[in-house]
């Protein structure tokens, strides 16, 4: 058994390649922002420093909510783990290129579900329960929300590549 990276498949493409590589390379870059914007907040809310918002939002309210935390841990800090654990699979998928839903591909598919489903609770108790809005919260959503649809899209692509075979 050689250890490494698979062999190509014969059917591949250099189009399907380099699909192979942009998209687990697009996931990295967002699984990066967002651990730079969760990372942030973990220091504001550990330091009790002041967000910079910019004057758009109520950042500080927000991070500094009861909600803001889960069992005394910040739910930022639980947020840079999440974009660890997806910068892991990211890198996996990049080294292994699988063609189809494998489990680096799996695996960052479904953090980034769990992570788009505690999102959108979190931004429904921002906006219906706190009435604030933290701009960065909302942008980690965002990454969190697209890299959900961009795995998605990518393994119902490798869903319909492998019905057609």
């Amino acid at each position: 058994m050689r250890a490494g990276r698979p062999a190509t498949r014969a059917t591949e493409t250099p189009a399907t390649t380099a699909l192979a590589l942009a998209v687990p390379a697009l996931l990295l870059v967002l699984a990066v922002a967002g651990l730079g914007i969760s990372s942030y907040l973990t220091y504001t809310h550990w330091a009790h420093a002041s967000v910079a918002c910019g004057g758009i939002g109520s950042c500080n309210e927000v991070n500094s909510s009861d909600y803001a935390e889960v069992a005394g841990i910040p739910v930022a800090f639980l947020g840079a783990l999440s974009y660890l654990a997806l910068i892991a699979s990211a890198l996996a998928w990049l080294w292994w290129r699988p063609s189809g839903p494998a489990w680096p591909v799996m695996s960052f598919w479904g953090l980034s579900l769990v992570g788009s489903l505690y999102s959108a609770y979190l931004t429904y108790v921002e906006v219906f329960v706190l009435e604030a809005i933290c701009i960065y919260c909302v942008a980690s959503a965002g990454v969190i929300l697209a890299s959900l649809l961009i795995s998605t899209g990518w393994i119902v692509r490798a869903a319909q590549a492998e019905e057609e075979m």
